[in-house]
């Protein structure tokens, strides 16, 4: 020990720690010449040998009680009885200038007996930058567990010196970026075995876990530690093959869920342990022995990802089965394991950015909700007049192709991933959607379209207006003056369903109100004739010989043409793309001359029009969602735009199951007079009837100033398959017809308070707030249904001790739209850390956002297992 270690260890002493008196004891004598030569400042150094210790004690304690003194001697400290000094020894300070005392005074430790501790461990010390770790994290009360713990923290290199977090780090170490290896310790565990520390590490895993084994190992333990953990969680007895892992002490069995939990949510671990357990699952053969369970067994078991697998296994089993009596329970189900771990954490390995299992559980719970839908209807659909069943179909029967879209979709992404668990399912989808659903919106629609006083002969319906009228109706009374502009986004094949998703999206963000509304397209329902329809004009029609059509004489199919038809009325055509391109500035300038703006979208008809991309409608779908909502957005944000319709020019129909001969109409001659001949439509003059087809004119479907006749064959039913023949339009069907008009508005301050968008409240339900167990039950109640302005509200929920997790953390979704309390209700299941509660204390049920961490509620809660803890 040199000089200046010496003079800053009792500098310490003295100026930091504030001691006035300090004894320091040198039977070897090692440091009798140096003691003088300190440099303390405003420290008297006093030999006890030469000194008279009556004299020393009362110039101490009476004639100078502020000087600060080092009492150096030779000799060992005297036993208590043969000590002058004793008294002022008790208050005071003593030094020891070996290497453990030394370190006792570096790192700031109290506790006098540390010393020999610190002395069996003396090779830890040996490396400067570990003992500076370790000086970060000691605290003067220390003691030897608290010393040995800290140890492998540092050694470890884990972010606190826990048991927990040292662990994490230790299993994380286990894993590379040429893969993971859990048999083979890894490097931190060399150093803890170097540095005589694993006797303390297994005493810990002992005194936590329960563990000990004859011959411990860290492999040995980790698969322990992940059995006991589904064994905590599993409704039922684990396999056979794996009973004799399970951990025996069961009055800390939940301290291993809770580290667990803890260690798969660690948004630094989580990896790893994602990883980890899939390797010893591998060297289980647990999917194998997880084939006898199904999903209510397995429900709370988030140990391992096969069990994830399982559980979709059974839940598409079930599905499949149609148990329609147990919907509610596999409604319950999906729920849950869509607020789990492995559904919600990111997943390496697939192209999509969305989690591969939450996408299952979106397709899983879409097929529910639509066979739910055809059990609701299952009589088959029956009304009495056509202006019914529009409205049926604008209220609720939209419900099935949205569901059956929100199926595909999810369907395609799994697909994608290379996986094939949704194949099965998609049978039953089809059954009800296909072979049920569009037949029976086939027959009960086509019964309205025939004969003479049918539909297609009239093409009008109560209270709907028609598509031709779209700009006298819709956009005109908006130009209340000369400054007034409208946004007119028309977007291509823009279906109803997907209108009022798109609704919904506009109306869960603060500031805007979307209304959705409906007219009847034109007839046939193809793009030429309905963005011809929706222009401002006098008169349009058919050019003579041609399917070209005029509008006030000119032709108006480009983007081009029908800018020069929009000029003549204050407005300008500009495409989505070029639109969303530009900045505000930009933006601003180009709209500043024009009193219309119409906007022209095609994500959806540009995909499925064409046999190569056709698959791909639905995810075009999706993505047309977001660009419009986008596009809204920046109209009303960047461009100031008061006042945004959004509409399309026809629906479509889609059919993932290829349409086979049922489906193609055999009109059994070819007509005469032909001027444009595609799937779902023919234009002529001429044409004559057929039994297979719907014959009108568009001067009667369409408003046109001629006499265009058209042939569309009956149902669903196509004249050919050439060019794809999944995606359809040109027909009569209500989702090509029945087409959306989305008016938005920004609201202003006043009634953007009262349609201010928020999330559902949620309350902790009884009144009792005692924890008795280490199992703990909670019930929660979603206060209100949610609707498009009130959204949704996921909550991660734990018990702390001030911001310290003591708890599993469990994550719940409140999203139910029942008017039935009992269904917006929802049990919270917490594993509480074995430990020393005080019954006098106040903890905290936390209940906190997952994304921002904000707290949405702490509720005071009392902890007293004492009576648990007596047997």
């Amino acid at each position: 020990m040199n000089t200046a270690q010496i003079t800053d260890s009792l500098n310490h002493l003295f100026h930091t720690q504030g001691h006035r008196i300090v004894f320091w004891h040198d039977p070897d004598q090692e440091f009798v010449d140096l003691a003088p030569e300190l440099s303390l400042d405003g420290v008297r150094l006093i030999h006890l040998d030469q000194e008279s210790k009556l004299e020393l004690k009362v110039r101490l304690e009476l004639e100078d009680q502020d000087g600060k003194y080092l009492l150096y001697s030779p000799a060992p400290e005297p036993s208590p009885d043969q000590d002058w000094l004793l008294d002022i020894r008790l208050y005071s300070r003593s030094f020891h200038a070996d290497q453990p005392s030394m370190l006792l005074s570096e790192l700031g430790l109290s506790h006098q007996a540390m010393r020999e501790h610190l002395r069996q461990r003396i090779k830890f010390f040996k490396n400067q930058d570990r003992t500076l770790r370790l000086k970060k994290l000691t605290t003067a009360d220390d003691r030897e567990k608290d010393m040995d713990t800290k140890m492998l923290a540092v050694l470890t290199r884990a972010d606190q010196a826990s048991i927990f977090d040292i662990l994490m780090k230790l299993f994380g170490e286990m894993c590379t970026e040429d893969g993971c290896d859990f048999k083979s310790p890894p490097k931190s565990w060399t150093d803890i075995e170097k540095f005589g520390l694993t006797p303390f590490f297994w005493e810990e895993m002992s005194r936590t876990f329960g563990y000990d084994a004859q011959t411990p190992n860290l492999s040995d333990l980790l698969i322990r530690l992940l059995i006991a953990d589904m064994a905590n969680t599993l409704r039922g007895d684990l396999p056979r093959s794996l009973q004799h892992f399970r951990l025996q002490d069961q009055q800390v069995s939940t301290n291993v869920s809770v580290f667990v939990d803890q260690w798969r949510k660690h948004l630094g671990h989580y990896k790893q342990y994602t990883q980890i357990s899939g390797q010893v699952a591998d060297e289980l053969g647990l999917q194998d022995q997880l084939a006898a369970y199904d999903a209510h067994s397995l429900l709370e078991v988030m140990t391992f990802e096969a069990v994830e697998r399982q559980i979709i296994r059974s839940l598409r089993s079930q599905i499949i089965q149609e148990e329609a009596e147990r919907f509610d329970e596999l409604k319950s189900a999906i729920l849950s394991r869509r607020d789990g771990h492995w559904a919600t954490i990111h997943l390496d390995g697939y192209e999509h950015t969305s989690n591969i299992y939450a996408t299952i559980y979106d397709g899983l719970d879409a097929v529910l909700d639509l066979l739910e839908l055809c059990r609701e209807y299952g009589q088959g659909l029956s009304y009495a007049t056509a202006d019914q069943m529009y409205q049926a179909y604008v209220r609720e029967l939209y419900r099935f192709d949205q569901l059956y879209r929100h199926f595909h979709e999810a369907a395609d992404i799994v697909e994608l991933a290379g996986w094939d668990v949704l194949k099965e399912v998609h049978k039953v989808v089809e059954s009800c959607y296909s072979n049920w659903y569009l037949d029976q919106i086939s027959l009960c629609w086509g019964g309205f379209l025939d004969g003479e006083s049918g539909l297609v002969a009239d093409w009008t319906l109560r209270d709907v207006p028609k598509q031709q009228y779209f700009f006298s109706n819709q956009v005109k009374p908006l130009l209340t003056s000369s400054r007034s502009k409208v946004f007119v986004i028309i977007s291509d094949a823009l279906r109803y369903e997907i209108a009022e998703e798109l609704a919904r999206d506009i109306n869960s963000k603060s500031r805007f109100k979307a209304k959705l509304t409906s007219q009847l397209g034109v007839l046939p329902s193809y793009t030429a004739l309905g963005m011809a329809a929706l222009m401002p004009r006098s008169r349009y029609g058919y050019k003579q010989g041609t399917d070209q059509i005029l509008v006030d004489g000119k032709p108006c199919a480009s983007l081009e043409q029908r800018q020069e038809i929009l000029s003549q009325y204050e407005g300008i055509a500009v495409r989505a793309e070029d639109l969303l391109a530009m900045n505000k500035d930009q933006g601003r300038e180009l709209v500043r001359p024009w009193q219309i703006i119409y906007i022209f979208h095609n994500q959806i008809d540009a995909t499925g029009d064409s046999a190569s991309t056709e698959t791909k409608t639905f995810s075009a779908a999706h993505k047309t969602i977001i660009d419009l909502s986008s596009l809204v957005r920046f109209i009303v944000n960047s461009l100031n735009g008061s006042n945004v319709l959004v509409t399309a020019d026809h629906g479509f129909l889609y059919q993932d199951t290829p349409p086979g001969a049922l489906e193609k109409s055999e009109i059994g001659y070819k007509p005469g007079g032909v001027v444009k001949a595609k799937k779902r439509y023919i234009l002529g003059h001429n044409l004559g009837e057929s039994d297979n087809v719907w014959h009108g004119y568009t001067s009667t479907t369409a408003g046109t100033q001629d006499e265009m006749e058209f042939w569309i064959p009956k149902g669903v039913n196509r004249f050919h398959f050439s060019g794809g023949a999944k995606f359809i339009h040109g027909g009569a069907m209500p989702q090509e017809v029945v087409v959306p008009v989305l008016r938005v508005k920004e609201l202003d301050t006043k009634a953007a308070e009262k349609e201010a968008v928020r999330k559902v409240g949620v309350s902790l339900l009884g009144s009792n707030r005692k924890v008795v167990n280490t199992i703990c039950k909670f019930e929660f109640i979603q206060t209100e249904k949610t609707s498009e302005r009130m959204l949704p509200r996921t909550l991660v929920v734990s018990i702390r001790d001030g911001d310290t997790l003591i708890s599993n953390e469990q994550t719940v979704t409140f999203d139910s739209g029942s008017d039935s309390m009992e269904e917006r209700k929802r049990p919270v299941k917490l594993m509480l850390k074995k430990g020393g509660y005080d019954n006098t204390k106040e903890y905290a049920l936390v209940l906190r956002d997952p994304d921002t961490q904000i707290e949405h509620e702490r509720i005071p809660v009392n902890i007293d297992l004492a009576f648990m803890d007596d047997f």
